[in-house]
């Protein structure tokens, strides 16, 4: 039997989660937290993770005991220090996590109408926030039909019935305030600018065009290792990865297309965090081992640099 490596015991090791709870905690604090008054961005970041939490417990993400998809979600999005004042993208964020934790919980149950309305009344409140949303709509119905096998005519109404929720009691309320005036109501519901064309990646500052590629490369280093020995998951796992593995592959698309696109970004965050906790949990070589430790102070240099940029930016 081989002898466990510095990654193994630190990803099977039970103090390890409450440490990066303290470390994403002080990078925070670091980041400004207490003098920009960011409490409604990192209560949507603190509940992201515990989704996070939930989404790996209640569906056995990692064959044997570990925290690291939650801690690899903590370290990600806490480099990711640029993100932190925007109080809408933390709350579309954890909307969207909200929505695909419920997404899994309907596996295999086309019968689960009120899993998918709920789903999508997450989707629907968050597009009133953020419209790129609508680009997550078809990835969505496509999970449903292909991942978790839980798409059917009445999902698929109760789906759009969630979407069309919010927008019921929002047209309600503007009819109210604007007299029933129906041409000012509609230019309300514009959405402008969500492509832009040409592409602009130069204009991309270099903490972004880091990040992505930083999660991009463990989404690749974790969907390699998964496809490889997937074999030895439970099928509903695997097609869970699956979706992840899609979320993050159709995260990286909308990026390449609108590289300023912040939902995009977190979702690939998202996407590549389980995909990272389930190679360094489940890997034992000394080259995983070297990887895990280049990537770890590489990643823990990167979220530094990214705390400089914006303590001189600000």
């Amino acid at each position: 039997m081989k002898s466990k490596r510095i990654q193994n015991k630190t990803a099977e090791s039970r103090r390890t989660l409450p440490l990066a709870m303290l470390y994403g905690t002080a990078i925070w604090l670091l980041g400004g937290l207490i003098q920009a008054q960011w409490w409604v961005q990192f209560a949507c970041f603190v509940l992201s993770v515990l989704l996070v939490m939930r989404i790996n417990s209640k569906n056995l993400l990692i064959r044997i005991y570990s925290r690291s998809v939650s801690v690899a979600f903590i370290f990600l999005s806490c480099a990711a220090v640029f993100l932190f004042p925007s109080w809408t993208g933390g709350l579309v964020q954890l909307c969207c996590i909200a929505a695909l934790m419920l997404l899994f919980d309907s596996y295999q149950d086309q019968a689960a109408v009120e899993k998918a309305y709920y789903t999508f009344l997450l989707l629907g409140i968050s597009s009133m926030l953020d419209a790129n949303i609508i680009f997550y709509l078809p990835l969505l119905w496509i999970m449903m039909k292909i991942i978790v096998y839980a798409l059917s005519w009445r999902t698929f109404f109760a789906s759009l019935l969630g979407l069309a929720t919010p927008y019921w009691f929002m047209i309600g309320w503007l009819m109210w305030q604007k007299n029933g005036d129906l041409q000012a109501i509609v230019s309300l519901f514009a959405v402008q600018d969500i492509l832009q064309f040409p592409f602009d990646f130069g204009s991309i500052p270099l903490s972004h065009q880091l990040i992505m590629a930083f999660s991009t490369l463990l989404m690749i280093i974790g969907s390699t290792h998964f496809i490889h020995s997937s074999f030895r998951d439970k099928i509903r796992v695997r097609q869970i990865y699956y979706g992840f593995i899609t979320l993050g592959l159709y995260s990286l698309a909308i990026l390449v297309l609108q590289p300023h696109n912040e939902l995009a970004l977190r979702m690939l965050i998202f996407a590549a965090s389980p995909l990272t906790g389930h190679y360094w949990a489940l890997t034992n070589s000394r080259i995983s081992n070297i990887l895990f430790i280049v990537l770890t102070v590489a990643l823990i240099a990167l979220t530094a640099f990214n705390l400089w940029i914006s303590s001189s930016v600000s």
